[in-house]
This record gives structure tokens, sequence and C-alpha cells, in this order.
């Protein structure tokens, strides 16, 4: 599946009553079509981002924002450029218990938490995805916050935790519920 296949099928909206929240770097990054050439990455990812979001912008289903900003009672954005210019984490609190869904920033969990200098020919901007990392790690670590994330095993939501060298990735304990 490609990064942006879920939102609509064939320019039809997949969420018809939706509003799609997305950070106003990164609208203006992938639907900015002079960063097709200026771009190190692939121009398919271009091409996806125009066919996916466009017809939330022309249904006027499109909300950017920009800083830290609460997108719906509960839920709030957090920017963490670096991966992408408008690369965000979202904060879900409900019942005094919080989760934080944390998308790309780690690509590969053996490496990255061990050094979170490394990075990936995705991240737009390496040096900044890089610091990011540092500085998320570290905030996720110290506040024991509960993650969600992408590319990690299932069921991708777990712990940072700090070690000697770096940080490790504690999953929380999977079971299915009758």
């Amino acid at each position: 599946m490609q990064p942006f296949e879920t939102l609509n099928e064939y320019g039809q909206l997949m969420f018809p009553v939706a509003t799609v929240y997305v950070c106003k770097p990164d609208v203006d990054l992938w639907l900015d079509p002079t960063n097709v050439e200026r771009s190190h990455l692939d121009r398919r990812y271009f091409g996806e981002a125009v066919q996916t979001i466009t017809p939330y912008l022309n249904a006027g289903k499109l909300e950017t924002f920009s800083g830290e900003t609460a997108i719906l009672p509960g839920i709030t954005a957090l920017p963490t450029p670096g991966h992408t210019p408008g690369h965000s984490f979202y904060a879900v609190e409900s019942g005094g218990k919080s989760i934080e869904f944390y998308g790309d920033i780690v690509h590969f969990a053996s490496l990255q938490f061990a050094n979170p200098e490394i990075t990936v020919v995705y991240d737009v901007d390496a040096n900044a995805a890089a610091e990011q990392r540092a500085t998320q790690f570290a905030r996720l670590e110290a506040s024991r916050h509960l993650v969600a994330t992408a590319h990690l095993p299932f069921p991708g939501i777990g712990h940072i935790c700090a070690e000697d060298e770096g940080y490790t990735w504690i999953p929380v304990d999977y079971c299915w519920r009758d």
C-alpha cells in the first residue's frame, strides 16, 4: 500500500464526510509541481499526493495547520518536521489516558532506536529528521507515553526506553479480547 492510497479511490472520496488535517508545510511540498524536479524523492510520491489530497481540497475537506494544534477535542497535532517538512505526531487523550501516533520517525527499529542519527533516503531533511528522532525519543522516554507507530512489528504499540547507548522499543503485550 502506498502512503496516500486509502483516502480515495479513482478520485472519489473514501470518507466523504471526513475532514483531512495536514500540516501546511507538507501540503506546500507535495502539491507544488515545481517540487517534483527539485526533490530527491521519487516523483510518484508527488503524483500519489496530488491524486489523493486534491479531491479533499476541491471538496473543501482539507484543513491545514501550523504549530501545535488541537484538531478535535482530545486530539492534538504535534509538528515534528524532518522526515517531511510537515511530519507530525498526533496525541490522543481520553479519560485520563493518552497515546501518541508518530508516523514515520522510525523506519528501521533495529538501527534507529540504538542510533537515532541514522537516516533514510526518504527523509526530506536528513539532519532535521535525526535531530527530531533524538529529541522525540528523549521526550517520549521521559514522559512514558504510550506510542503507536508504523514500521514496527505488530502490534506497533509500546514505549520507548533509554539504554546505555540509544533507546529500545518495549512493545505492549497483545491479547485478543472476546
